[in-house]
């Protein structure tokens, strides 16, 4: 798994490729969730992401909560059909916000 991270105005997109399961969810962890522990706006880019496990969904969950306990805000958008079925057979998609596309995903951290 690897995360690039780019500014967009007021908010952070991080890019995510490859798997989000155990052997990645720590760095995962790290990388998504720095900005959203002070506040930020930050949309995750997964369309480069084949597969989440249920450690993988424990990381959204987790950055979901640090944007609203600190204010912040967070959206994903560019989920392959395989992982958006995982958000919804586990309830994930009513929990986070989930666009379509990258301007969705930004205009949704306003």
């Amino acid at each position: 798994m690897d995360v690039t991270t780019e500014a967009r105005g007021e908010a952070v997109i991080h890019r995510v490729s490859g798997r989000i399961d155990t052997g990645t969810s720590t760095e995962a962890e790290k990388a998504l969730t720095a900005e959203l522990r002070q506040g930020g706006r930050v949309a995750i880019d997964m369309t480069a992401v084949p597969y989440v496990s249920s450690a993988g969904l424990r990381v959204v969950l987790m950055a979901a909560k640090l944007a609203k306990a600190n204010r912040g805000a967070m959206s994903l958008f560019g989920l392959q059909p395989m992982v958006r079925d995982v958000f919804a057979m586990s309830g994930f998609d009513r929990m986070v916000t989930i666009a379509e596309d990258e301007a969705a995903a930004l205009a949704a951290l306003r």
